[in-house]
């Protein structure tokens, strides 16, 4: 009876701590995702600062500072005539468990409008759920590996995968006659 009890009470425990469906998450991740992008585009900085990796949030020194150094970075973008005209995201990777945390990547395209055209970026984004996919977070790694990210962040899974050297397309201004 004891061994019959023991295995009900695995069986539960698997169950509970169970990680949800790939669709559910892929939702999750692009929910949160495209609701950053919305902020991001409508240069909502609190909003946006509220999906930052609270790792990269304690090296800044506090959320208001955070905040402070998005909207300085947007305003000096404006400033040079830079406007972001659309981001979307593309379908996320399989969801590792890693140290108690859902972590997957998906890929960003963001589109802005420069002086002499339009300039598409294309990156690969870390997406972080401490909660079993409720809340996540995310980080653009630039064209760092996972080894330099895990410098910075230790509890990223090493089995990430961040292809580097994505190259940004431009298309110039139609000309008129």
């Amino acid at each position: 009876m004891k061994k019959f009890t023991l295995i009900i009470i695995l069986m539960f425990t698997a169950v509970t701590y169970a990680q949800p469906a790939k669709a559910e998450l892929d939702a999750a991740v692009l929910s949160k995702a495209n609701a950053m992008g919305k902020a991001f585009i409508e240069g909502r900085y609190k909003d946006f600062a509220q999906y930052t990796h609270p790792t990269i949030e304690i090296m800044i020194g506090s959320k208001e500072r955070l905040i402070s150094e998005i909207e300085r970075t947007f305003e000096q973008l404006k400033s040079e005539g830079v406007s972001f005209v659309n981001i979307s995201y593309g379908v996320p990777s399989q969801a590792l468990l890693y140290e108690g945390q859902l972590q997957c990547t998906l890929p960003q395209m963001i589109e802005m409008k420069v002086e002499s055209g339009t300039v598409t970026t294309n990156s690969i984004l870390i997406a972080v759920s401490m909660d079993n996919g409720e809340s996540w977070y995310f980080i653009d790694p630039g064209d760092q590996d996972i080894k330099t990210m895990r410098k910075i962040i230790p509890t990223l899974s090493p089995k990430l995968e961040l292809p580097g050297g994505l190259e940004p397309g431009f298309e110039p201004n139609e000309k008129k006659p």
